[in-house]
C-alpha cells in the first residue's frame, strides 16, 4: 500500500515492511467497524476524534489512540500510540479516505455521506500544519470528503425513471391476495413518483424563498442586512428548505448577494451579527451534538455567542466561506434530526 507507506514516513523513523503491514491491516479492521456506525450523533464522535488527530497536535484523544493500538497490536503486539502518535492520525486519515471512496448513491444519505459532510466541515475549519508531511495527509483526505460531499449531493438529486405497473396474477381460489398482488405491482411506480415529487418540491421551495430576497428569521430585505451577517443567515435559513444535503447551486445562491466579500475571524462574524445572532442562535434550541464545537464551529459560537479562543477561530474568511460554511453546518443538522425528508 504505496500511499500507507508515504504517509508513514512523516513520522521520520525507519519504516520496515512489518510496520506498513500491520498498519494496513488496522486500517481494513477498522474501515469494517466504522463503516457499521450507523448512529448520526456517534459518527460525529468518531468524525471529530479523526480530525482532531489530522489536524491538531500529535496526540490523539485517548479513545481513538486505544482504539487504533488495539487494531495495530493484532498484527504488531508491541504498538503502543503513546510512542507513535504520529501513526494513530495516519491511520485513521486512511480509514477516512476508504470510507469516502465509496460509491454515492441516490438516498443521500449514508454512512460515507455524514462522514464527508461532518469531515468536510471540521477539516476546512483547521489551519493549515507547518509539517508539509502532515498537511499533505490532511488535505488529502479534506479534498476526498469535499468531492464526496458534492458529488453525493447531486446524485441524491437525479430524478429517476417511473416504470410502468407491474404485471398482476391472480389464481383461482387466491382472490384475497389480489390486493397485495396489486401493491406490489405498484410500489415501484409510486415511489419513483414519490421520490421526483419530494425532489420538485425541494427546488421549488428553495427557488421560492431564494426570490424573496427577504430573511424571514431577521425579518427584513436582505439588502438591508450587512454582507457578514446576511450570508450566514442565508446559509441558516436556506437549509431548512434543503431534503438532502447541499449541492453547489445551492452554495451559489445561497451567495448570491455577495458584493465586497469581506473577511473577518470567527468573532467578528458574531460582532456583525449583533442582535441578529438571538434570532439566528433560536432556530437550534437543543444543544449541538457532542463533538460539535468540532463540527459546527459557526453554529456553537452562534449558540453560544462566543468565539472559541483557538487560531482556527482567529483566521480571517472571508464573507463566501462564512456563508457556505452556515449552508453546510445547517443542513448537516437538519438531516441529523430528520434525515432526507419523504412525501
Amino acid at each position: 500500500m504505496s500511499t500507507l507507506a508515504t504517509h508513514m514516513r512523516m513520522t521520520g523513523l525507519q519504516i520496515s515492511n512489518d510496520d506498513v503491514d500491520s498498519r494496513n491491516a488496522a486500517i481494513k479492521s477498522l474501515r469494517i467497524a466504522w463503516g457499521k456506525i450507523d448512529v448520526v450523533d456517534n459518527i460525529f464522535l468518531k468524525v471529530a476524534d479523526v480530525a482532531a488527530a489530522l489536524g491538531g497536535d500529535v496526540t490523539p484523544s485517548e479513545a481513538l489512540g486505544r482504539e487504533v493500538e488495539v487494531a495495530v497490536q493484532k498484527k504488531a503486539s508491541a504498538f503502543l500510540y503513546a510512542d507513535r502518535p504520529l501513526d494513530v492520525g495516519i491511520v485513521a486519515g486512511m480509514v477516512a479516505a476508504d470510507i469516502l471512496s465509496s460509491a454515492p448513491s441516490t438516498s443521500g444519505w449514508m454512512i460515507a455521506d455524514v462522514w464527508a459532510a461532518a469531515l468536510w466541515s471540521a477539516l476546512s475549519f483547521q489551519p493549515p500544519l507547518a509539517d508539509e508531511k502532515r498537511e499533505l495527509l490532511r488535505m488529502s483526505v479534506l479534498q476526498a470528503a469535499r468531492d464526496r460531499s458534492t458529488t453525493g449531493a447531486e446524485k441524491a438529486r437525479e430524478r429517476v425513471i417511473v416504470p410502468d405497473f407491474g404485471a398482476i396474477t391472480a389464481n383461482a381460489g387466491e382472490e384475497g391476495a389480489l390486493g397485495e398482488a396489486v401493491k406490489a405491482a405498484a410500489e415501484p411506480t409510486i415511489e419513483a413518483l414519490r421520490r421526483n415529487a419530494v425532489l420538485d418540491r425541494e427546488e421549488l421551495d428553495f427557488l421560492w424563498w431564494a426570490q424573496l430576497r427577504r430573511s424571514r428569521l431577521l425579518k427584513r430585505p436582505l439588502d438591508a442586512i450587512g454582507e457578514i451577517a446576511r450570508v450566514v443567515a442565508a446559509g441558516i435559513e436556506g437549509a431548512a428548505y434543503l431534503r438532502r444535503l447541499p449541492s453547489e447551486v445551492h452554495r451559489e445562491i445561497v451567495l448570491r448577494t455577495i458584493n465586497d466579500n469581506p473577511t473577518v475571524t470567527l468573532a467578528g462574524v458574531l460582532v456583525a451579527l449583533n442582535s441578529d445572532r438571538e434570532a439566528l442562535a433560536a432556530v437550534y434550541a437543543s444543544a449541538l451534538p457532542a463533538g460539535g464545537a468540532t463540527l459546527f464551529p459557526l453554529l456553537s459560537a452562534v449558540i453560544s455567542g462566543e468565539a472559541d479562543d483557538t487560531h482556527a477561530a482567529k483566521l480571517e474568511r472571508s464573507a463566501e466561506e462564512w456563508g457556505a460554511r452556515a449552508l453546510l453546518e445547517a443542513a448537516l443538522l437538519k438531516l441529523r434530526s430528520s434525515g432526507p425528508s419523504k412525501l
